[in-house]
């Protein structure tokens, strides 16, 4: 049960200008300043208080792959992941701090304690996690149809290095690799990303199917001498 509680929850610029007044011989025209670059810190502090976001996730580490969809809204969270090719959906509430697990080919539903640890990183929480004195700005450069900063996360000598493509209008990463010190990799990708609003049934329970309490079993069940 706790593998399949984990599966289910495994479920985050402007353009830099510069102008040159003119001048003529009789008089010096005043020197337009160059536009100032944006600092890391302004970018990523875009991503945050966003109406709402979609996108479908791959995240990659050395040969294990996991994919699937995310809908989210503040505190409210909704993944859809196939997994022994059963299509499994998981909604968070997170003012309630509850999970529901829906398992469509089951007809079933159960309900468990949020456990935030047990949550995937989305991509809207790097801007809140990264400290930006240790960010540098690699090069500007289009992913996936999208103008990014690429942004290097550099951490003590010997420590996992991060390097992400984050969007210049709205401070999310679209790729995150992080290069650990043995030389493994983890790569999690964020594609056919949606900002916006979203609709108020997102997140609403299926009708008609039942509920079971896992956090009420769980506290029935004798404990271990």
């Amino acid at each position: 049960m706790r593998k399949l509680m984990v599966l289910l929850l495994a479920v985050v610029m402007a353009i830099v200008s510069f102008g040159l007044g003119g001048c003529s011989k009789q008089q010096a025209g005043p020197t337009a300043q160059p536009a100032k670059q944006e600092s890391a810190a302004d970018l990523l502090g875009k991503g945050k208080n966003l109406p709402g976001l979609t996108y479908d996730y791959v995240t990659t580490m050395n040969e294990t792959r996991m994919t699937g969809k995310v809908w989210m809204a503040g505190k409210k969270m909704k993944t859809e992941t196939m997994e022994e090719k059963q299509k499994m959906i998981a909604i968070l509430d997170g003012e309630a701090n509850v999970v529901y697990n829906y398992m469509p080919e089951q007809n079933m539903i159960m309900k468990l304690a949020f456990d935030p640890g047990m949550v995937a990183k989305t991509p809207d929480q790097y801007g809140g996690e990264v400290d930006a004195a240790k960010v540098k700005v690699l090069e500007t450069t289009m992913y996936d149809g999208v103008r990014c900063k690429v942004l290097l996360v550099e951490e003590k000598q010997g420590q996992a290095q991060t390097k992400m493509w984050v969007r210049e209008d709205y401070g999310i990463p679209l790729r995150v690799e992080v290069t650990e010190t043995g030389g493994g990799k983890l790569v999690m990708e964020y594609k056919n990303m949606k900002i916006g609003a979203l609709p108020a049934d997102t997140f609403q329970l299926p009708a008609g199917v039942p509920v079971t309490d896992m956090s009420e079993m769980m506290k029935q069940t004798p404990k271990q001498p």
